[in-house]
């Protein structure tokens, strides 16, 4: 055995284990759709610096009365049937759409968070009951309920947070309540509980730290969602109303023109389509950095 061992220790050749391709393909995805988020966050913060949103130019129409096309003198992206510049419609329109995200997204992970924490630590009594209000509005079909509470709190801006946020919460609440339910029989948090350790401090301390990718990977999912049920009810009408621009809207009015001006649709459907795709790569991204995650996805290649 040590002719063996003394051996190995001369030989200058031996060969460390290259880094799997796979956790290369893992770390790189993170990023990348972070940068594509990134890059339409910035793309919306700079939409004055395209123009109004609202001016009908003079020139915005051809001599037919028809919208420009791309590229455009003057109009990068073309103008719609009015003769209003695209570019700054989508960039106004891809704000309102990212800002109803985060904050629905936001407030939603909140209640939702909280909800599944109070179900999953607390007595058969609070789990039963919070869950059954769970059950509830997971039943209910979300454009229908979403097209009902968007006529009862309003179309505006603020108005469809709400909506996506009712719409959204329950589904946070039964992720992280299943989780609570995973961790509290480990022995970290027995031991914690034998010791007298308060429920809240437990939870603080020992639950939400191991759940806290989880909540990132929900939190990715559920913006994707809220891009696409936010731009939804717009596109139905029950949204934002124009003349303020959102990309919903923008995709209503653009696929009644796809006849004869199809850039009115291809513009606003790329630029969701993107934020939505940014959104589920930062999600397939944080799922695949935790070591404990063995799902296969199409991403898979």
């Amino acid at each position: 055995m040590s002719t063996i061992v003394a051996a190995a220790v001369r030989d200058e050749h031996v060969e460390v284990p290259a880094k799997p391709a796979k956790t290369v393909r893992r770390s790189k995805l993170l990023y990348i759709g972070l940068s594509l988020l990134g890059l339409l966050i910035l793309f919306a913060a700079v939409a004055p610096l395209f123009g109004s949103p609202y001016v009908l130019h003079r020139d915005g129409l051809t001599d037919l009365g028809s919208p420009l096309g791309i590229l455009s003198p003057g109009h990068l992206a073309g103008t719609d049937s009015l003769g209003r510049d695209l570019l700054a419609r989508s960039a106004s329109g891809l704000r309102a759409t990212l800002v109803i995200a985060i904050a629905a997204n936001v407030t939603s992970m909140l209640v939702g968070t909280v909800v599944g924490l109070i179900a999953g630590s607390f007595g058969p009594v609070v789990q039963q009951g919070l869950m059954r209000v769970v059950d509830v509005f997971l039943s209910i079909p979300i454009v229908l309920s979403g097209l009902a509470l968007a006529s009862i709190v309003g179309r505006g801006m603020w108005g469809i947070v709400v909506v996506v946020t009712a719409l959204y919460w329950a589904w946070t609440a039964r992720l992280v309540y299943g989780e609570v339910l995973r961790l509290r029989g480990r022995g970290f948090v027995e031991a914690a509980a034998v010791h007298g350790v308060g429920k809240l401090t437990i939870l603080r301390r020992h639950i939400l730290p191991h759940i806290s990718t989880v909540l990132l990977n929900i939190a990715a999912l559920n913006g994707a969602a809220v891009v696409v049920i936010g731009a939804g009810l717009s596109y139905l009408g029950a949204g934002i109303q124009p003349p303020q621009p959102e990309l919903g809207n923008l995709l209503a009015s653009g696929s009644t023109a796809i006849d004869y001006a199809p850039h009115l649709l291809l513009v606003p459907l790329v630029l969701t389509i993107a934020t939505v795709l940014s959104f589920v790569l930062i999600a397939e991204g944080i799922n695949r950095r935790n070591s404990l995650s063995e799902r296969q996805s199409w991403l898979d290649i």
